[in-house]
């Protein structure tokens, strides 16, 4: 027999439908015998018409959905959420959040609670926020964090910003970093790190104070406090939640100023800034004329980057004039800091040029003899031309060595530095020559002679002045040091050049004469 599960056969009541006079009486269901049912299931007994049916016991209830979480409006709301419900829907809740406006939030947590949401956040979350915010700001959070696990993150972020970041680690952690990403990305990110060292971006250096303007006085001191050691602790940065350089704070005013104030407010904004290509010579003359003690370093976006001090100045000068000394004369002016050999060896490829270049000359002076028998005023006046053709190269060396250790010069700027230095040496042998060649028609009163030495004197400082920029320009194009090598090669050619000149004139002198 079946059990029926409907409401007639519980007993209860059917609502009559349409039409239906009145409901029909419903008859009790008889005992089932106990064959009928599995020995294991009991069978209820059969309700009568005057007893009324149980009510049927509601179903359980499912738990209800858990609430959405908001965007949170204010970093105490972050942190609260952080502590509550954990880092995945603490990074969840800023993942619904603008880009700046989740950069000022996450800049605000501690180093602590920013690596929570790192290491739970998807790949483009966190690579977002590793790029929109600024990286002075997140040194302390990676450098406790396994960078393994946010490679997938990293290779994500644009290789400017990637350079920017990797260039506020540790050279070993900046090494760990690029071997997680691609090779051509690698690539990108060493080549946008490796700045000029001529320039305010080889200048700098990243060990500065600066906190993001978002913060309240209180909160920045906090952070100051766990900073590195800073080359200008006299000044603290402040930048926008994207890194961008909007003032400067005398960390005196921002000690003094109440802990609920904003950085903003106290801030200045009328600053000089640096370019990363900003040249040496622009920042010495920033520093001589206002008398800084540094001066910040943005890149192409505005960005901080670093700083120059005046330290760092003085020591590119001090640098600049070692190389420019060192390429003139032969000799490194820290010999005096170094070992007796070690200074001897330095100077043996200035001696050994300086040897080959005499012999040279003396095989050119041999070829001449006849010339020289025939005309013996030559040999008199020969240790001034020759002098005057290596004084004019050494001048011209220095000045080009300089500018070179100054700045990169384009083709173009390298034609019209050559051009001017060639019009100088021109205008020096027209004055040198007049003077050697009056001097000479005085002397043995043969003014066509004097002519002869006295154009000879002229055209060999002209090519004097011309292999001085010629020589070094070369030299940098090749990469080999200038600084070592300009000088003896510019006067040992100087030499040579200076005799060919002056007995081939003489020569041509006498065969006209003739």
């Amino acid at each position: 027999m079946t059990v029926e599960n409907g409401p007639a056969a519980r007993g209860d009541s059917v609502p009559a439908g349409p039409g239906a006079s009145s409901p029909a009486p419903t008859a009790p269901v008889p005992d089932l015998p106990p064959a009928s049912a599995p020995p294991s299931v009991p069978l209820p007994e059969a309700a009568s018409a005057s007893t009324p049916a149980p009510a049927q016991a509601p179903a359980p209830e499912s738990p209800p959905p858990p609430a959405p979480v908001e965007p949170p409006r204010t970093v105490s709301a972050l942190r609260k959420l952080l502590r509550t419900a954990g880092a995945g829907p603490a990074a969840g809740a800023l993942a619904m959040l603008g880009p700046a406006r989740r950069a000022e939030l996450f800049l605000q947590l501690r180093p602590a609670e920013q690596k929570q949401i790192l290491g739970v956040a998807a790949a483009e979350l966190a690579a977002g926020l590793l790029s929109d915010c600024d990286s002075a700001s997140l040194v302390a959070t990676l450098s406790k964090i396994e960078l393994g696990s946010l490679a997938p993150a990293l290779r994500q972020i644009a290789p400017d910003d990637l350079a920017d970041l990797l260039l506020r680690l540790r050279p070993e952690l900046a090494e760990g970093v690029l071997a997680q990403l691609d090779a051509p990305l690698a690539a990108d990110v060493r080549r946008l790190m490796a700045f000029d060292p001529r320039t305010a971006g080889g200048l700098m250096t990243t060990r500065y104070l600066s906190v993001p303007e978002v913060l309240t006085v209180g909160r920045a001191v906090e952070t100051l406090r766990s900073a590195h050691s800073p080359e200008s602790p006299s000044y603290v940065y402040v930048v926008d939640v994207n890194g961008k350089l909007t003032g400067v704070a005398p960390l005196r005013s921002l000690l003094m100023a109440g802990p609920r104030a904003e950085v903003r407010s106290i801030m200045r904004t009328d600053l000089t800034r640096l370019r990363t290509a900003t040249t040496r010579e622009e920042i010495v003359g920033h520093f001589s004329q206002r008398g800084y003690i540094s001066l910040p370093v943005v890149d192409e976006r505005d960005r901080l980057v670093g700083i120059v001090t005046f330290d760092d100045v003085m020591a590119a000068i001090s640098e600049q004039e070692r190389s420019v000394i060192q390429g003139v004369t032969g000799a490194d002016p820290r010999e005096s800091v170094k070992e007796t050999l070690a200074a001897t060896r330095g100077r043996l490829p200035w001696i050994s040029v300086t040897i080959a270049s005499g012999l040279g000359c003396a095989v050119i002076a041999g070829l001449f003899q006849q010339t020289l028998a025939e005309l013996v005023v030559l040999g008199i006046f020969l240790p001034v031309v020759l002098a005057l053709g290596e004084s004019l190269g050494a001048q011209t060396t220095s000045v080009v060595l300089s500018t070179f250790a100054a700045r990169d010069l384009s083709r173009g700027e390298l034609l019209l530095f050559a051009g001017k230095e060639a019009l100088i040496s021109g205008l020096v042998g027209l004055y040198a020559g007049a003077a050697v060649g009056g001097l000479s028609f005085l002397w043995h009163g043969d003014a066509r002679l004097g002519g002869v030495i006295g154009g000879a004197v002229a055209a060999s400082m002209l090519w004097a002045g011309i292999l001085a920029v010629v020589v070094p320009a070369a030299m940098r194009r090749w990469r080999v040091n200038t600084a070592v090598a300009s000088g003896p090669l510019v006067l040992a050619l100087v030499d040579l050049s200076t005799l060919v000149l002056y007995f081939g004139g003489a020569a041509a002198y006498l065969a006209a004469a003739r």
